[in-house]
C-alpha cells in the first residue's frame, strides 16, 4: 500500500484535530464574554423616573356657604338742626334737649349667605377672587324722652339704623402655613343696602307732628364702600375646606331729615350716620 493515503490521513486528522480545539475556544470565549456584558449593563447608570407634579391644593373654582355676627364700629347719629325764630327742632338742638351725638351701641346682629372663588397657587403663595351676597339682620331702633320744660312740651325723637344686605367682591393674597391650611389678606369693594330713619312726636306741640307727615323719614340707600380683612382656611378633606374671617366694611354715611313747620317758622332736623361694621363670620368651601 502507498504512503500517500496514509500521509492524507494524518494531514486531515490534524486538520480536524486543530478545528475542533479552535471552535472549543471561541466557544469558551464567548461563555466568559456573556457574563462580563451583563455585568457591564448592569454597571450602567438607570435614568430615574420623572417625580410626579406636586399637587396644588388650592388651584381653582370653589363655592360655598357663611353665617356670622355683624355690628357697627361706630354707629352713633350726628345731629344738625335749623329754625327760623327759636322754639323749634333747631332750638331743641342748640338747648341740649335734643342730644348733638346719640350713641347707638345695641346693633348687632346675624350676617349669612353664599360666596364663589377662584384661586392661583405658586408654591407657598396663594392668590384669589371671591365674591360674596349675604342677608343681614342688624337694626336698631332708640327713643329718646323730653320730659318737657317751662318753655317746651314733651316730646320724643327716635332714630333708627338698619343693614339688610351685604355684598362683598374682594381679592386674597395668602401664604401656605402647611399645604393645607392657608392664611390669608382680603381687600376689595363692599355693596350694601342701608336704612337711616329719625323722627319728631310732640302730640302736645302747636300744631301736633301727627298733622305733620314730614317730622318722621325714613332714607334708604344703596352704598359702596371698601372692605378689608383677615382670615385662616384649612383644607380638612379632598375638597372641602372650612375656613373663619374678619371682615372691616366702610359704606360711608348717610343721613335723614324731618321737618317741623310750627306757625310761619320752619325748623329741621338731620340724623347722620357712618355706616361701617365689623364682621366675623365662618365658612364652609366646595373647591372644585
Amino acid at each position: 500500500m502507498s504512503k500517500y493515503p496514509t500521509q492524507f490521513a494524518l494531514q486531515r486528522g490534524l486538520v480536524m484535530t486543530r478545528s475542533i480545539i479552535l471552535g472549543g475556544l471561541a466557544i469558551s470565549a464567548l461563555l466568559i464574554a456573556l457574563p462580563l456584558g451583563a455585568a457591564s449593563a448592569a454597571d450602567m447608570p438607570v435614568k430615574a423616573a420623572p417625580l410626579p407634579a406636586p399637587l396644588c391644593v388650592w388651584c381653582g373654582w370653589y363655592i360655598g356657604v357663611n353665617a356670622g355676627w355683624v355690628g357697627p364700629s361706630d354707629a352713633s347719629f350726628r345731629n344738625t338742626g335749623s329754625d327760623t325764630d327759636g322754639g323749634g327742632l333747631g332750638n331743641a338742638l342748640a338747648t341740649a334737649a335734643i342730644p348733638g351725638t346719640v350713641t347707638n351701641n345695641n346693633m348687632n346682629g346675624f350676617i349669612g349667605g353664599g360666596q364663589i372663588g377662584y384661586n392661583w397657587q405658586t408654591g407657598i403663595m396663594v392668590v384669589g377672587l371671591e365674591a360674596d351676597f349675604d342677608g343681614v339682620s342688624d337694626k336698631n331702633t332708640i327713643n329718646l324722652v323730653f320730659p318737657g320744660s317751662g318753655a317746651s312740651a314733651p316730646f320724643t325723637t327716635t332714630y333708627t339704623h338698619q343693614l339688610d344686605w351685604l355684598s362683598t367682591f374682594r381679592g386674597r393674597l395668602g401664604v401656605t402655613v402647611s399645604p393645607d391650611f392657608l392664611i390669608y389678606f382680603t381687600g376689595g369693594v363692599a355693596v350694601g343696602e342701608v336704612k337711616t330713619g329719625n323722627s319728631f312726636i310732640c302730640p302736645t306741640c302747636g300744631p301736633s307732628t301727627s298733622t305733620e307727615p314730614s317730622t318722621t323719614s325714613a332714607n334708604t340707600a344703596t352704598r359702596a364702600g371698601i372692605v378689608i380683612g383677615l382670615g385662616a382656611e384649612w383644607m380638612v378633606a379632598p375638597h372641602w375646606s372650612i375656613k373663619a374671617e374678619y371682615l372691616y366694611a366702610d359704606l360711608g354715611s348717610t343721613n335723614s331729615t324731618i321737618v317741623y313747620t310750627y306757625g310761619p317758622n320752619t325748623s329741621s332736623l338731620t340724623s347722620t350716620v357712618h355706616n361701617n361694621y365689623n364682621i366675623a363670620r365662618g365658612g364652609v368651601d366646595w373647591h372644585f
